[in-house]
């Protein structure tokens, strides 16, 4: 289905239609009632069908990139999730969102991932004819936002049906925020030996005995040295990714021992990102006093929270909260406040707002229209502006074409 705004004026593809495998279904109704059925295909299906289990070969873990850079697709969070569904540079429109995040495992389907993305840096995500993949109109992007573009304006000689009603249910007077977050720290250490037994010396000092027929696990062969940092609260957290690790030789220069010597036979920081798979082996007896390997962490702040709330609005109609846990959030300074810092008060602001609710209907044939535009109303003496929510297009055979759209008020 094409669509021209005028009259000898070039046709733009909107919507297509296809024939399945039955063929264009004619079916015989009562009397002389004749109906056909069409199938419509959901262009987003393909990346809902998708999920990390698809192809193992493709990583599932993404660090230190951006959010969103057509310029730098290599490191394109949003490029690097739709590659899991062979869509390339060419295929997706977006906008340069240069926020960093240092750790993503992805956990769910395509388009679910992405829908959690565009939540967070509340951008618009649609899967059109003309492009398979639009992830566009943040406020976080770097490209100035044109406040006064309208995809369409509608006057009183368009509309046959207006109402306006109040969005009660979205209104919200707190905002509660709960994720977890990656946290990327400086370079350190992230695995100390310390199996027993531990004996102390003269000195008190811990060090663990190598010594015939005491046959410790490190020495078997692939044992694990799963890296963990200890906070500034003397807990100890578990690293989820970490890189710039020490070489073997580095490691080796860390190793502090009597007797011996000691090296490692086997040592892999490479197949895994969390854990070293090592082999500690000696020439003789001897005493190990460390063994260490130093990195770049990134751990998981667990619930990391922020809550606001606007308190004249409480006092006078009671706590009206929303709830909000996802991913994607970052520690990324934004208007001098963190990222999701930020996006909690701009949801706060959004949903003090209680704009109304605008059903508008039409017969124009707006093949064009697309949730999340931005339209103006020219009513009367009355301008309103807003983001188009849900559309339909309504064909009859004996009646006009009807186009309605629901539009939150600006």
């Amino acid at each position: 289905m094409s669509f021209s705004i005028g009259e000898g004026l070039t046709y733009f593809q909107r919507f297509r239609f296809y024939v399945d495998d039955k063929g264009v279904q004619e079916i015989r109704g009562s009397g002389r009632k004749r109906y056909v059925y069409i199938a419509l295909r959901d262009l987003s299906a393909k990346l809902k069908k998708t999920d990390e289990a698809r192809d193992w070969t493709a990583p599932a873990v993404f660090t230190y990139s951006v959010v969103c850079d057509k310029s730098q697709a290599n490191k394109s969070l949003v490029h690097g999730i739709a590659q899991r569904a062979d869509l390339g540079v060419n295929d997706i429109d977006c906008s340069t969102i240069p926020v960093t995040l240092p750790y993503v495992q992805l956990r769910r389907n395509i388009w679910a991932e992405l829908s959690s993305l565009a939540t967070a840096y509340r951008c618009h995500l649609e899967c059109p004819v003309e492009k398979p993949l639009v992830f566009a109109h943040s406020p976080y992007q770097a490209e100035p936002l044109d406040e006064n573009e309208y995809s369409y304006t509608f006057t009183g000689n368009d509309i046959f049906y207006l109402r306006k009603i109040s969005r009660a249910d979205y209104y919200r007077n707190t905002v509660r925020l709960k994720v977890n977050m990656p946290i990327s720290l400086e370079r350190r250490e992230i695995w100390r030996y310390e199996d027993p037994p531990v004996f102390y010396d003269d000195f008190l000092q811990t060090h663990y005995p190598f010594r015939y027929p005491l046959v410790r696990e490190i020495e078997n062969g692939n044992y694990e040295a799963k890296y963990r940092i200890i906070d500034e609260n003397g807990k100890e957290r578990n690293v989820v990714y970490a890189d710039q690790v020490d070489t073997k030789e580095e490691a080796e220069d860390r190793l502090d021992y009597d007797g011996g010597g000691f090296e490692y036979s086997l040592y892999d920081v490479t197949t895994h990102h969390d854990r070293a798979l090592l082999t500690l082996q000696k020439e003789n007896d001897g005493d190990l006093y460390n063994a260490a390997i130093y990195g770049r962490p990134i751990i998981l702040d667990i619930n990391r929270s922020c809550f606001l709330r606007d308190n004249e609005q409480v006092n006078t109609f009671g706590t009206a909260a929303s709830n909000v846990t996802g991913s994607y959030f970052s520690e990324f300074e934004i208007n001098d406040k963190p990222h999701y810092e930020d996006w909690v008060v701009r949801e706060l602001a959004e949903r003090l707002a209680n704009k109304r609710e605008i059903t508008v209907k039409t017969h124009r044939a707006l093949f064009n229209a697309r949730v999340g535009a931005k339209v103006k109303l020219e009513i009367r003496n009355e301008e309103l502006e807003g983001i188009i929510s849900a559309l339909s297009l309504r064909y009859r055979k004996d009646r006009a074409f009807v186009a309605a759209f629901k539009i939150n008020e600006e």
